[in-house]
């Protein structure tokens, strides 16, 4: 085994191998990140190894008949990813722009568990046997334009509403005995950064089938529809006050028109407020915008990370840079740089 592959993160594997609880290495997307990932890409196609086999969720179909040594690679126009498993270890080896800076939502959702059991709810008896078609039923999130004349349009006065932590508020909304908890947490957020986790991603974790097969999707379920439910209510509130709601995402909405205050503002979990106010914005769809917020630049497009487009201008929304096309994969020669 070459020492590259040695000394990055990694754990001891066996047949009951969970591919979440692997360990992740991160190479950057930058010349010496491509020459390190692809020494060890390159060296791992030489091996003789078995193709790795995927559950439907895309976790790892392990058992005592896996076959190993075995390894395989996925890649996307943001992420590739090598998964192997040799000599009764198991690593995880990612060339992506940057390792995201936050805990899994399996670890978030161990403590807010356990937070809950002090609290005397023991979650496990809210668990149900028919997660995986209860997801089916979760209503999309919210990520559209309003109206299609609005894009390409520059609007001069704009401004966005946000929920505070809108669907751990859902949760609370919908499931009173989680209330005090999650007070609890919201309250403590900016003091322990555990709690800003538990906040961004149990709600996520509950429907997830490879996470715990979906066992709490009904209270994911119930969150995310009374987030949605809020969002769609203030905005038709904006709407009809004479503002133009210009396009929605997630737990809050952009406007045009004076800044809006109404019921349910504040600083408390589930309420809202103005995060962004008095900026120049345009969007070319959903997820790809861009605003000024006094006399700052921010683009806003989904899948390309912000560490790239600290150079950006106004307008660069429409050229290549917005085109998630930083990098190639092919199997033959491993990672290479665009442009």
């Amino acid at each position: 085994m070459i020492k590259e592959l040695k000394e990055l993160k990694h754990c001891k594997a066996s047949y009951r191998i969970n591919y979440l609880l692997i360990p992740v290495s991160n190479f950057p997307i930058n010349k010496r990140g491509a020459i390190a990932f692809n020494k060890i890409y390159l060296w791992l196609k030489k091996q003789n190894l078995y193709k790795l086999k995927r559950t439907r969720s895309g976790g790892i179909e392990n058992g005592s008949h896996m076959k190993v040594p075995a390894w395989d690679v996925r890649a996307n126009k943001y992420c590739v990813e090598i998964t192997a498993i040799l000599e009764g270890f198991a690593w995880r080896i990612q060339f992506r722009t940057e390792t995201p800076k936050k805990l899994s939502g399996r670890t978030a959702f161990t403590k807010f568990k356990r937070l809950l059991l002090k609290d005397g709810i023991d979650l496990e008896k809210f668990a149900i046997d028919n997660g995986p078609e209860v997801k089916k039923e979760i209503e999309p999130y919210i990520v559209k334009v309003n109206h299609k004349f609005y894009i390409d349009k520059i609007f001069s006065n704009a401004h966005h509403i946000d929920f505070h932590s809108s669907f751990s508020a859902g949760l609370a909304n919908t499931h009173p005995e989680f209330r005090p908890t999650l007070e609890k947490v919201f309250r403590d957020r900016e003091k322990d950064e555990m709690n800003k986790h538990i906040l961004n991603f149990s709600i996520g974790f509950l429907q997830s089938i490879s996470g715990c097969n979906a066992r709490w999707a009904h209270l994911s379920k119930d969150a995310i529809k009374d987030n949605n439910d809020r969002v769609r209510n203030l905005a038709l509130e904006v709407e009809n006050s004479g503002r133009k709601v210009l396009v929605f995402n997630t737990d809050g909405f952009w406007y045009d028109g004076p800044i809006y205050h109404g019921k349910g503002e504040g600083s408390g979990l589930g309420e809202w407020h103005n995060d962004h106010v008095n900026c120049k914005f345009r969007m070319s769809s959903a997820g790809v915008y861009e605003y000024i917020e006094k006399g700052e630049y921010f683009p806003v497009v989904r899948g390309i990370p912000n560490d790239t487009k600290l150079s950006w201008e106004w307008g660069d929304i429409y050229t290549k840079k917005a085109v998630p096309d930083i990098f190639t994969f092919t199997e033959e020669e491993g990672v290479k740089l665009n442009g």
